[in-house]
């Protein structure tokens, strides 16, 4: 499914999802494209297929914003790791992989969860990079503040810290700590971080949304219980509907069937995002086209301006 918001009008009031940022974006080049990653575990490898035909098509990626499973392909992708290599890990990883088990408290009672610190260690080892600012293309990463219940976005940064917390699942993953905050899954506060893509570029913004129905019977106990409590406790800042309003193009892959936690369909979940691009690829070029169009007409008027001055 492909939704497109009228090229014409301005960005959706943006209020609702007020991010606290580790420093200011880096510039991007509106001519491109800035892309919205948002979560979805295994699913979120159909955000490859999508970033393949861009890289096929040669449509320039302005800069990527990433929520959870987003926020890692797209910090790889961002670090020069061929997609290949990435589809290639897929296959290989399952969700143990990347649980190391303990309590993050010792009480009887206490439910359990389990350490993600072998994301931050695959980072660590895998990529080139160590801060998000070092990226070759522009980066922002999503997470949730727990004690506000609000994004904190990382433009900058050590970048295995932010991976690890925008990847924090309550409920399956312990909070990072950094710098006095608690930090959670992105997904919580910005299922498709649109809204901080539409401030990072006045370029086309593209949504990639793969978590439709991932909150199903799959996630039970305590996963549904402390997911539902942080929820119920941000109901009221209305996150849910601002990041459909805030993307040019919004792409919903096939990928449905996909329990978030099987990694042995990473090829179908590839296949699902590469078939949603291509489909939504005309859109894309009129729109890219219109906004050339504009800054052309802008850059020209600006021109004749000075001249008159001068």
């Amino acid at each position: 499914m492909t939704t497109i918001r009228d090229s014409g009008s301005g960005f959706a009031t943006r209020s609702n999802e007020t991010a606290i940022e580790s420093t200011q974006f880096a510039s991007a080049n509106a001519a491109g494209v800035v892309l919205a990653l948002g979560g979805g575990f295994s699913r979120g490898f159909a955000h490859l297929g999508v970033l393949e035909v861009l890289v096929q098509e040669r449509i320039p990626i302005a800069g990527i914003v990433g929520t959870s499973i987003g926020s890692l392909l797209g910090a790889a992708f961002a670090d020069g790791i061929p997609l290949q290599e990435l589809c290639d890990l897929g296959r290989r990883v399952r969700i143990r992989d990347f649980i190391r088990f303990r309590r993050s408290q010792p009480e009887a009672h206490s439910a359990e969860v389990h350490s993600n610190d072998r994301i931050g260690q695959f980072v660590r080892e895998s990529f080139r990079s160590r801060r998000v600012e070092e990226l070759a293309i522009p980066m922002a990463i999503v997470t949730t503040d727990v004690d506000t219940c609000g994004p904190y976005v990382f433009t900058s940064g050590p970048l295995d810290v932010a991976i690890r917390a925008s990847c924090a699942f309550p409920g399956l993953f312990e909070p990072v700590q950094y710098e006095g905050r608690t930090l959670a899954d992105g997904c919580i506060v910005a299922p498709v971080p649109t809204v901080t893509a539409a401030r990072m570029n006045a370029g086309c913004v593209l949504g990639v949304a793969v978590n439709s129905g991932v909150g199903s019977a799959a996630f039970a106990g305590n996963i549904a219980r402390e997911s539902k409590r942080i929820f119920e406790t941000s109901r009221g800042k209305e996150f849910s509907s601002s990041w459909t309003r805030n993307a040019d193009i919004m792409l919903e892959p096939e990928v449905q069937q996909i329990d978030w936690n099987d990694f042995t369909r990473v090829d179908e979940a590839h296949a699902a995002g590469a078939e949603a691009m291509r489909r939504a690829l005309p859109c894309l070029r009129e729109l890219l086209a219109r906004r050339s169009d504009r800054n052309s007409a802008g850059a020209t008027l600006g021109y004749s301006e000075n001249r008159l001055v001068s």
